[in-house]
């Protein structure tokens, strides 16, 4: 939240219509540059719990914009508000975003005042189209200021019409005549009541143009001349008033002002160079104490800001007086923040300059290691400034900056950088191994051990690189590391392991504003079919969706599957495994698994054999080949075939393929009448997926299988809780629950059939007639696909209605 100003003059009138306006859901605070909006609500806040957030142009990222309010959000609202929860959305859906805002939100026991400063600032179409849908039905745990140049880029009308929308405009904002003269007295300038007057009226109330009145009039200038030549023009008024005050300024701080004028903040080291005298950040001390002209910034480099308006006018003025001066000065301030390790800040002076060598010199030393260190915002802005062609020595970084960001449009040169981007798709690397040392060769290493499906070699390696990485602040290649680690530990059985990983991933991408880089799509894509294996398939559709590749668009046809019309699904997985390509084994033999399973769960036998024939093509010899053989018999009836199949000896590629072994071995078991066994692998196989959470291997297992789950409630010891859960989950799995396919009559008479009673004791208790309870008893079998009383007790069980 912004400082006060020195000699400021509270202002009652305007914090009655703040708070006034506050009942509303949305206030907007519009008047032009120096009206004091930021001035006025720094005040309001000042003792009221306020929410402040100030914006600047890259708020315009969607996902920076939203981190700023939920940060300032964070430090308002109550410790146990589900705010505290909500995550920046990634990605361009923001949709399931906002509704957990505002259910967040909305559940506040008082509003939270939330100030958008700036708001001019925002122009681009995704946060304004969510600041609209936020708006338009506002939640009511939020009270929304919004301070603006103008009225803001937002779809108000509405609001207006439903008096939703409170207004502070430029003429409630202006000095009125008692306002001026409390801030003449405050200033220590002595004046009539008429002169006040006349100052009000030349200068419109402008705050501004008041405020450097005040100023000049404190010096001992004759107030009736000086009066005299204002015009009452804004633009007119702020060169006037320029002018005169920086020709009452102690001598040389004109200068100093004009030559700090190419920086927006500018630290009193940096002031001294390039004013050329030791004093400078002491005038500058002095200025912030006694004017309105100088800001001092609450940072550690002690650094100043020149009042905007005033400092646009002495850019200006410093180019008339001094032509080229402007370039110099920016290459002194580029070499300072260079010598600070500030390259960021480096490298917009040099642009600023025009300084095309100082612009390579500073990407040839520091390029490469901003954008493994994370602070690559700067570095793609001046690659993308530079002709493609500048030089040679930066492709390198070009290429990277351009995996970062995700954007296939710049094909990668370097050998090394080749391997990088094809493996983080999944495809087969070309060339040999890096020979050369340091983390990312160790981590191109390891990757390529994951593509050979070395799955523990690979961790170790990674493991090594990643600490050396945390080490060296390259938070890039973290990311790197932890998308191995992810992609490790989800085909070796860690889940907990990949789990974490690729949260931590999602984390790290977010705090830099890498919503594309291959590695976080890769996290993502982990992520989604954990949660997919866990049976949570709308958490699945959504990480599959902010994946935004191929696979993506596979895994989220799965959770689709899982949620919705199965068919659809299934068809969807189909025409995402055509745009795949080339895939390292673990990825293929995962396709291959989801996407026959569901064929074969269907009951579409063609399609089952189409995935059975393009698994031949792309896997190695391995026991999913075997699995999908298995289920292919197990769906025709043919279970001498299946057994044959689920007994080879080949190695998995999935850690959920012994699992779905043994329920196959499972349903022979019931098949033959051999139920204690079936009971026996049951178990085993509720061992097996216990450590993983593995709970889609038994929604998609025979109907037979999940009855005897259910049938044996209670009676697998120390695997009970879990049996419990994943009984639960199943429930969920069905897309057309028990209770909406039974009229209401038809559930009274299920929830009785558990019991010993007989169909005339149960038509007694209901007073009805044995027919027609039999009646309900036929239909209920019909629907829950079952021919018996027990199996009826055992779907209704399922269901969780017995």
């Amino acid at each position: 939240m912004p400082l006060l100003p020195p000699d400021f003059v509270t202002r009652p009138r305007l914090l009655e219509a703040l708070d006034a306006a506050a009942a509303s859901p949305v206030t907007a605070v519009c008047a032009p540059a120096g009206f004091g909006k930021t001035a006025l609500l720094a005040e309001w806040a000042t003792t009221r719990p306020v929410a402040w957030v100030s914006l600047d142009p890259d708020d315009n990222d969607p996902h920076r914009f939203w981190s700023a309010i939920l940060c300032a959000l964070d430090k308002t609202v109550p410790a146990d508000s589900r705010v505290h929860t909500v995550a920046a959305p990634e990605g361009d859906s923001r949709a399931d975003f906002l509704a957990e805002l505002v259910d967040a939100l909305d559940a506040l026991p008082t509003p939270v005042r939330l100030v958008l400063d700036d708001f001019q600032e925002i122009v681009d179409a995704g946060p304004l189209h969510d600041m609209t849908t936020l708006i338009r039905t506002p939640p009511a745990g939020l009270r929304l200021t919004l301070a603006a140049r103008a009225d803001p880029r937002l779809q108000l009308a509405r609001l207006r019409v439903q008096g939703d929308l409170a207004r502070v405009s430029a003429d409630d904002l202006r000095f009125t005549t008692a306002e001026t003269a409390q801030l003449l007295r405050v200033t220590g300038v002595r004046c009539g009541e008429d002169d006040v007057r006349r100052l009000v009226e030349r200068t419109a109330g402008w705050t501004a143009a008041v405020h450097w009145a005040a100023v000049s009039l404190r010096t001992g200038a004759d107030v009736d001349a000086f009066l005299t030549q204002l015009d009452g023009d804004d633009r007119s008024v702020a060169g006037f008033l320029a002018d005169e005050v920086l020709a009452r300024l102690p001598e040389g701080a004109p200068e100093l002002l004009r030559r700090i004028s190419v920086c927006d903040a500018v630290p009193a080291a940096l002031a001294r160079e390039l004013a050329a005298r030791e004093d400078a950040g002491a005038v500058l001390a002095e200025l912030e104490r006694h004017t309105f002209l100088v800001a001092r910034i609450d940072d550690p480099s002690a650094s100043y800001r020149v009042q905007p308006l005033l400092r646009s006018y002495l850019r200006a003025d410093l180019d008339l007086r001094y032509p080229g001066l402007a370039s110099e000065l920016h290459a002194t301030a580029a070499r300072w923040f260079a010598n600070e390790d500030r390259i960021g800040e480096a490298l917009e002076h040099a642009v600023a300059g025009l300084d095309r060598d100082g612009i390579v010199e500073l990407l040839h030393a520091h390029a490469i290691p901003c954008l493994l260190a994370g602070d690559d915002h700067a570095v793609r802005e001046t690659l993308a400034h530079l002709d493609d062609d500048v030089d040679p020595g930066l492709r390198a970084a070009r290429t990277l900056a351009a995996i970062q960001s995700g954007d296939p449009t710049k094909p990668p040169d370097d050998p090394l950088l080749a391997r990088h981007r094809a493996l983080a798709e999944g495809r087969r690397p070309d060339g040999p191994e890096p020979t050369e040392p340091g983390t990312w060769a160790d981590l191109d290493r390891a990757w390529s051990s994951l593509y050979r499906g070395a799955w523990r070699d690979a961790t170790t390696r990674v493991r090594d690189a990643l600490d050396t990485a945390r080490a060296e602040g390259q938070d890039y290649l973290v990311l790197h590391g932890l998308a191995a680690i992810a992609v490790a530990g989800a085909f070796d059985g860690h889940q907990d392991a990949a789990r974490a990983a690729g949260q931590e991933a999602v984390e790290l991408a977010a705090r830099h504003g890498w919503p594309r880089s291959p590695w976080l799509a890769v996290c993502r894509l982990v992520l989604a079919g954990d949660h997919l294996l866990r049976l949570d398939p709308a958490a699945a559709a959504r990480e599959a969706c902010d994946a935004a590749t191929p696979l993506g668009a596979f895994l989220g046809g799965a959770a689709h599957f899982d949620s919705e019309d199965r068919r659809d699904g299934l068809e969807t997985m189909r025409r995402a495994r055509h745009d795949l390509g080339e895939l390292a084994a673990g990825p293929a033999a995962l396709v291959a698994v989801l996407e026959h399973h569901a064929a074969v769960f269907l009951g579409e036998p063609l399609h089952a054999n189409e995935v059975l024939r393009w698994a031949r093509d792309h896997l190695p010899h391995t026991h999913e080949l075997d699995l999908m053989q298995a289920w292919t018999h197990l769906g025709a009836d043919r279970p001498d075939e299946a057994a044959a199949a689920v007994r080879t000896r080949r190695a998995a590629l999935l850690p959920t393929t012994a699992v779905d072994i043994e329920l196959i071995e499972a349903a022979l078991a019931l098949r033959a009448g051999r139920r204690t066994e079936a009971l026996r692998t049951l178990e085993h196989a509720l061992g097996l997926a216990v450590g993983g959470d593995f709970v889609r291997p038994f929604a998609l297992a025979d109907p037979a299988v999940r009855h005897l789950l259910v049938d044996h409630s209670g009676g697998f010891g120390r695997l009970d809780g879990f049996a419990a859960s994943v009984r639960d989950r199943l429930r969920r799995f069905d897309p057309a629950p028990v209770d909406d396919r039974l009229t209401e009559r038809e559930q009274v008479v299920l929830l009785r059939l558990p019991s010993q009673r007989s169909l005339d004791e149960i038509a007694a208790d209901l007073t009805v007639s044995v027919n027609t309870v039999k009646t309900h008893v036929r239909a209920i079998y019909v629907k829950l696909g079952v021919t018996n009383r027990r199996d009826a007790v055992l779907v209704a069980r399922e269901h969780g209605l017995a």
